[in-house]
């Protein structure tokens, strides 16, 4: 997806998605990070300047010396200090916030190698109670248009397999006879919903005294529960960026859309011929049922998304509670229903827990998935 400058106050944060900077041709003014993580009821966001940014949480209108979140921000054009990252294994690589030959490595302006060997050392710990304290790292990259950037995921230190120890290494680099030493952080990308990371989350962060599990993505709070060994790591090439139809999009975008945009009618039609009534509810006007996918789109291969068994028909309203993870269907049809949908939603929408649906047995492999990846199971 695509976020316009004035769009980005209250924009979620959406893997792949691109966030357009300003248009006053002044860097700091037009730089859309800073936009994005200013967060409603709390006065600062982050900096507009270097690639480590932190966001420090707030008492009582008050800036605290605790961090709540840090952006890093990489144009991925520094020969010195090339960060990467590996899509297809979900691992960035980022050299740490020393860039000036004869410096301390932990003298920088903006303490982000203090930073960085602080998490490293909480990520060393089998305490789930100090993982809790680590500041989720957001990644974003240059576009290389304007001032736009596109959001690659949520960083934890660390990979799988690596001791904590060898994913944060002191290098040193010679530069014109002078010698200096810099970290270089290998990172898991975190697997996060499709729908993205929730601006509730971000307040939850900012608050000293509010809830970082409140809101937070499933695979982080695993992170945190069960440490780097049970992560899932994110892999980037599985997201898709579909960009809105006013945007300008090039000739080979539009041939993707129009292929989309068939692909959906045909499993449409598909659905609709076997039966014309919401599976939930039983409405029946044909022009608002759903055909929406059990395994999401982003996330399924070419085969997976015509598949008919990956569908249901659904009406508007029970479409979105299913998208968005309140609610799911056990192997046996019935419902499960997310702690998030109160009872007097439940009433709303005609949802009890009494309620079953009828399945095939090819539509389990699907519910599974969306089960452990898309319905949300803690408040």
């Amino acid at each position: 997806m695509r976020f316009k400058y004035d769009e980005l106050s209250q924009a979620p944060l959406i893997v792949n998605s691109i966030y357009e900077g300003g248009s006053k041709g002044n860097p700091a003014a037009d730089d859309p990070l800073t936009k994005l993580f200013k967060v409603e009821g709390y006065l600062k966001s982050v900096g507009n300047r270097s690639g480590f940014r932190k966001s420090m949480k707030e008492n009582n209108g008050k800036s605290t010396k605790e961090v709540a979140y840090v952006v890093i921000f990489s144009t991925g054009k520094v020969k010195e200090w090339p960060d990467f990252y590996d899509k297809a294994q979900g691992v960035f690589t980022y050299y740490g916030d020393n860039r000036a030959p004869g410096n301390h490595y932990l003298n920088t302006k903006q303490r982000g190698n203090i930073l960085l060997k602080e998490v490293f050392e909480k990520a060393a710990s089998n305490s789930p109670a100090i993982r809790k304290t680590i500041p989720p790292m957001f990644v974003f990259e240059s576009t290389g248009v304007a001032s736009n950037v596109e959001f690659l995921g949520i960083a934890v230190p660390g990979i799988k397999g690596k001791h904590i120890d060898e994913s944060l290494e002191l290098i040193t680099v010679a530069e014109e006879g002078d010698q200096f030493q810099n970290y270089r952080a290998t990172l898991t990308m975190i697997d996060i919903e499709h729908q993205g990371i929730s601006r509730k989350w971000l307040a939850q962060l900012k608050d000293f005294n509010g809830n970082p599990n409140n809101y937070a993505p499933k695979e982080w709070i695993n992170y945190v529960e069960n440490g780097i060994k049970y992560v899932q790591p994110l892999d980037g090439n599985s997201r898709e960026v579909i960009l809105p139809e006013e945007t300008f999009i090039s000739p080979s975008e539009k041939q993707y859309l129009r292929k989309t945009r068939v692909t959906q009618g045909k499993f449409r039609e598909r659905l609709l011929k076997h039966n014309q009534t919401c599976k939930i509810c039983g409405m029946d006007i044909i022009k608002l049922l759903v055909a929406s996918h059990i395994k999401p789109w982003s996330f399924s291969n070419d085969t997976e998304r015509t598949d008919f068994y990956n569908g249901i028909l659904l009406c508007p309203a029970h479409d979105a509670a299913f998208d968005n993870g309140l609610i799911s269907f056990n192997r046996d049809g019935s419902i499960i229903i997310s702690p998030l949908l109160n009872k007097e939603n439940q009433k709303l929408l005609n949802l009890n827990s009494d309620l079953k649906i009828e399945l095939e047995p090819n539509h389990l492999k699907y519910l599974e998935w969306h089960r452990h990846k898309v319905y949300i199971r803690d408040k």
